[in-house]
């Protein structure tokens, strides 16, 4: 239960933000509400007087804080009325009059019943009290059609062409307003805190079972029904559910659900609240999957699936040398507060098998101190020189710092369509998962993963050059982080400028084939955007690399007379000086090459553009 304990303390430290609308345009719920897209929104006076309505066609506009019951908040089929705001069939009282649906009279029954013990209530809010006065009318439906809002057919039966939101208006959801002197500003009755408070007072005072609270081990009024909507406002998978009493589900273990889990009603109804908030505010939640990481105190937190950019700026320093030692410095200096033992840090991910039901793929908790330091260890160790594009300019930006997990797979798995590279939902959801335990408990990134980025890395033609630039970099920081994960020394930093005492065989490889492509490119005309023929042999270089080279090499010859002596003469040092570096024979044999190839080669070519002033261009090229 070390979850749902973490975000019940998480909300009981948040209470005074329930019902504000906070920075981010999210809502921290009050207990024993939820949220619902309304279609259609009425306007009344305190004295119970319909004043007018509209539809609510804005998206934006229409999610709309509800109070609900137990049954209502996880109604699926059957009569279970909400409290206030409902679909036109409960709330409206002659809603039976013109419709053809079986029972509908029931519906309105069980509404109205319902609202009025509310209001018989000492201290129920005036504004439900006018609610209730207006819809005993049971003159709704007239009002809508009067408003045209909907409309009737010849029998007097609501048409349901027109949709609203895309919802036929027979199923509308209608929210209330008071519009009324007395009531400036605050009339919304889905934006009240008072309103709030005065359905949990009455609601609170009418749950009569009590059991053992699992989460607090006091005796406290539970429940066996806990709520949906954790990811967004349309998801129906629960985390905590239990409506299988005739199968496979306690047999040989509990005689009845209650023996298997008990949790209070007021805290269950916390817990779920803040992890729906929590991911609204700061979690991601994209391709099925939904990981958030918080501060159980309401500290702020980096984004855990975040580039070193997005979480602790632009990082100075020397490639090489001094970025592990800023990085750190900059992660510690933004999220200090979260920088010792005592503040707690969650992690959680998950994953919905079925539509019902919600997994718990992954959770942590820690303190603040470890999380930053394990945190500060991914970006440090996963470092390398990267670029990017910023707001839609056409200059180039670059940081050092670790790239985003999910251009990491794009790097892997990833294929281009259109100038955009993509991978399937469920493989990316499913190596992001593989990833967490290796940015918050130091583990070796996957194998395969860095076997497939340095296959797409094999594969220039694959990609368009931006692309190509982008996922090549990110690649030679997976590879480093390799390198860095198999020597087991949390010390080491990348090398990301040239090493020129690797005599290793595929690294000096990469140099070579990063020679041949600069000689080419300096060459070509201005505008003039044809691949050289290091780039269009790559693939083939990387698996047969001596027969390959001597290919690239003879057609490398033509492009060679067009250099001026200087560059002649800086080329052919630099050729010999790389060739003489090879120890003996059979590292020239290589069979395959491995990802040192790929560091030699952007190592090389960056250390030609950057130091030659004749010799101009980009890794891209």
């Amino acid at each position: 239960m070390g979850w749902i304990q973490e975000l019940y303390e998480t909300y009981e430290n948040s209470k005074e933000l329930v019902g504000l609308v906070d920075e981010t345009g999210n809502v921290l719920l009050p207990i024993g509400h939820s949220t619902q897209n309304a279609q259609v929104e009425v306007a009344i006076n305190l004295d119970g007087e319909f004043q007018e309505a509209g539809k609510i066609e804005d998206k934006g506009r229409a999610v709309t804080i509800i109070p609900v019951t137990e049954d209502s908040g996880t109604r699926s089929s059957g009569i279970a009325p909400h409290p206030l705001c409902d679909k036109l069939c409960y709330v409206a009282g002659d809603f039976a009059d013109h419709s053809d649906k079986k029972k509908a009279a029931e519906y309105y029954e069980a509404y109205i019943q319902q609202l009025a013990r509310w209001c018989e209530t000492r201290d129920c809010h005036r504004y439900v009290m006018a609610v209730y006065g207006y819809l005993r009318k049971k003159t709704l439906i007239a009002d809508l059609v009067e408003e045209g809002i909907i409309s009737l057919d010849e029998k007097g039966i609501i048409q349901d062409k027109d949709k609203i939101q895309g919802i036929i208006p027979s199923e509308c959801f209608i929210r209330f307003r008071i519009q009324d002197f007395d009531a400036p500003l605050v009339g919304e009755l889905w934006n009240n805190r008072d309103v709030y408070e005065s359905y949990v007072n009455y609601y609170l005072s009418t749950l009569k079972k009590r059991d053992i609270d699992y989460v607090t081990g006091e005796i406290l009024p539970c429940t066996d029904k806990h709520p949906s909507k954790i990811r967004n406002s349309a998801d129906k998978a629960k985390l905590i559910s239990a409506n299988d009493e005739s199968g496979f589900t306690y047999r040989g273990r509990f005689k009845n659900k209650e023996e298997a889990l008990s949790v209070g009603y007021v805290q269950s109804q916390e817990a779920h609240n803040a992890l729906r908030w929590l991911l609204q505010r700061q979690g991601f939640r994209r391709f099925g999957t939904a990981i958030i990481a918080w501060n159980v105190e309401g500290k702020q937190v980096p984004k855990l699936l975040s580039d070193t950019e997005e979480i602790a700026g632009v990082i100075s320093g020397d490639a090489g040398f001094s970025y592990a030692l800023e990085l750190r410095k900059a992660i510690l200096g933004l999220y200090g507060d979260l920088n010792n033992k005592n503040s707690r840090m969650v992690v959680m991910a998950m994953d919905a098998a079925t539509t019902g039901r919600l997994s718990l793929t992954y959770y942590q908790s820690t303190n603040g101190s470890d999380f930053l330091e394990r945190l500060a260890f991914w970006h440090s160790t996963c470092a390398w020189k990267l670029g990017y594009k910023k707001d839609n300019m056409d200059q180039y930006f670059t940081f050092i710092g670790a790239p985003r997990p999910e251009d990491m797979i794009l790097a892997a798995y990833g294929a281009e369509r259109n100038g955009i590279v993509s991978v399937d939902d469920k493989l990316m959801k499913a190596s992001l998962e593989r990833l967490l335990p290796c940015i918050l408990n130091k583990h070796p990134l996957p194998r395969d993963m860095v076997r497939a980025a340095i296959f797409n890395a094999s594969r220039p033609l694959a990609y368009s050059r931006l692309n190509r630039r982008k996922y090549l970099e990110i690649t030679c920081a997976m590879i480093s982080k390799q390198h860095i994960d198999e020597s087991q020394d949390e010390k080491e930093e990348a090398k990301m400028a040239l090493e020129r005492d690797n005599k290793k065989g595929d690294y000096l490889y990469g140099r070579l084939l990063a020679v041949a492509h600069a000689m080419e490119s300096i060459t070509f005309a201005p505008g003039e955007n044809r691949e050289t023929n290091a780039t269009r042999y790559t693939n083939m270089f990387a698996k047969r690399p001596f027969k390959t080279w001597q290919i690239i090499w003879e057609k490398t010859v033509p492009y060679k007379r067009k250099l001026s002596i200087g560059q002649r003469i800086y080329f052919d040092q630099l050729l010999t000086e790389i060739e003489d570096m090879f120890p003996d024979e059979a590292s020239r044999h290589l069979n395959r090459l491995d990802g040192d190839y790929i560091h030699g080669y952007y190592h090389q070519l960056q250390e030609i553009y950057q130091k030659d002033k004749n010799i101009k261009g980009e890794v891209s090229k």
